[in-house]
């Protein structure tokens, strides 16, 4: 028996990525949403015709089945089927060979609108256009966030010090009796300790005092690509930094090997460790 094709059979991991892949976010031009919807219009009625084809094949082989058993009691009996009903038949797998040959149409047209949306991309006024409201936005937050680091940053040892002494003189001093009165694992409690995380789990930690430390690299990086400062900037004033730039990366590269710790170049880039 010849296996019969579904839009199932038809559509691929390509497929897939062309209706679901996003490459443009709130910032970009109105041309990049305007040919996303192309894409997903495709996608939305391809989804469509498979659940049509489905419905169509279950309505098919139901047909089929009545058809099979109308014929079958009609020779029981001698008798002719009842009129229409090969008609029937034909009609219900016309119904699905014709639902099934609009979805295999709409594969190119999903691939055409993908290209569409796609070429954008590789399109310089667009990309221009959509590079300098990322430029503005990403300025903007760049600073919202060191202004609101530093803030953070100067209060974290202070409050650090204040939870220590804060929990010391409550739990170990002013509440101590009532601490050491506790049951706790089939003994009384020896300080305040177990509330507290023992200065392991809370603003005294030594990881918190060291998570800072690493967070404070990059939102306070000073590299102006790493920081991100740079690729904001004219595209002159880029290309007249990156020569400079790159020499600074040669001998990072190069402090790095002396250390038996060799840069890892991330996509061929040399602007990134």
């Amino acid at each position: 028996m010849t296996k019969t094709t579904t839009p199932e059979d038809l559509i691929t991991s390509d497929h897939e990525f062309m209706m679901r892949n996003i490459r443009h976010g709130a910032l970009a031009p109105k041309a990049a949403g305007d040919r996303w919807q192309a894409v997903q219009a495709v996608a939305a009625e391809m989804d469509r015709l498979s659940d049509l084809y489905y419905q169509r094949a279950e309505a098919f082989e139901d047909i089929r089945a009545d058809a099979v058993a109308a014929n079958a009691r009609a020779a029981d009996s001698g008798k002719a089927a009842p009129a229409g009903t090969g008609a029937k038949v034909m009609d219900a797998e016309l119904a699905v060979a014709g639902t099934l040959a609009a979805y295999k149409a709409a594969l190119p047209r999903l691939a055409a609108a993908r290209k569409a949306y796609d070429a954008l991309f590789a399109d310089r006024a667009f990309i221009t256009e959509y590079r300098d409201a990322l430029s503005s936005e990403f300025v903007k937050r760049h600073e919202s966030a060191v202004k609101a680091f530093r803030e953070l940053d100067s209060q974290v040892p202070a409050l650090a010090e204040l939870y220590g002494l804060l929990g010391d003189f409550t739990l170990n001093g002013l509440l101590g009796d009532t601490v050491r009165e506790i049951e706790f694992n089939g003994s009384t409690l020896a300080n305040g300790g177990t509330f507290t995380g023992s200065g392991v789990k809370s603003w005294d930690a030594p990881k918190l005092s060291e998570a800072m430390s690493t967070v404070r690299g990059y939102v306070l990086n000073g590299d102006p690509v790493y920081g991100g400062t740079l690729l904001a900037e004219d595209l002159d004033a880029i290309a007249a930094a990156l020569p400079g730039l790159a020499e600074q990366r040669y001998d990072e590269w190069q402090e790095e090997l002396a250390n038996n710790a060799p840069m890892r170049m991330v996509g061929g880039s040399p602007w990134r460790i």
